[in-house]
């Protein structure tokens, strides 16, 4: 399945987005605002409705990784309500290092959005070639 370019909203008005289920370790927090970081084309925040402090640094894994494309299951695509895939976008939740060899992606669990209804999840994948702590470049 191809992957929608994410969009940034052409009004003031910031998406809510409404997770089906909460990510995980985050049980508290269902709704989140997604924001393009000023003068960035790829870097987004998701962050907390309800707890503001709460939030997590995305990228469309073109930005870093132009082959990632793991498969959305067909009840994830339901749960989300998706009429058309071409309105589903997929970020990667990004972890900062002290520098840009120690700063990491998550592979294993991309953040998948359903632009049309404003719907996400977290989906954790069960396979071996992805990490939650994927480096940006390698490790010297």
């Amino acid at each position: 399945m191809s992957v929608a370019t994410l969009e940034p909203s052409q009004t003031t008005e910031l998406p809510v987005i409404d997770f089906v289920a909460p990510m995980p370790g985050f049980p508290d927090d269902k709704q989140f605002v997604l924001v393009q970081v000023q003068d960035s084309e790829v870097i987004f925040e998701l962050t907390s409705k309800d707890h503001p402090d709460l939030r997590f640094v995305v990228v469309p894994p073109v930005a870093l990784f132009p082959n990632y494309s793991p498969e959305i299951d067909d009840e994830t695509l339901k749960s989300l309500g998706v009429s058309d895939p071409n309105n589903v976008v997929m970020l990667l939740v990004v972890t900062a290092g002290d520098s840009i060899a120690n700063t990491t992606v998550n592979t294993a669990a991309p953040i998948v959005i359903d632009q049309s209804t404003k719907r996400g999840v977290q989906l954790v994948l069960n396979r071996s070639d992805l990490s939650v702590r994927e480096r940006l470049s390698p490790a010297k």
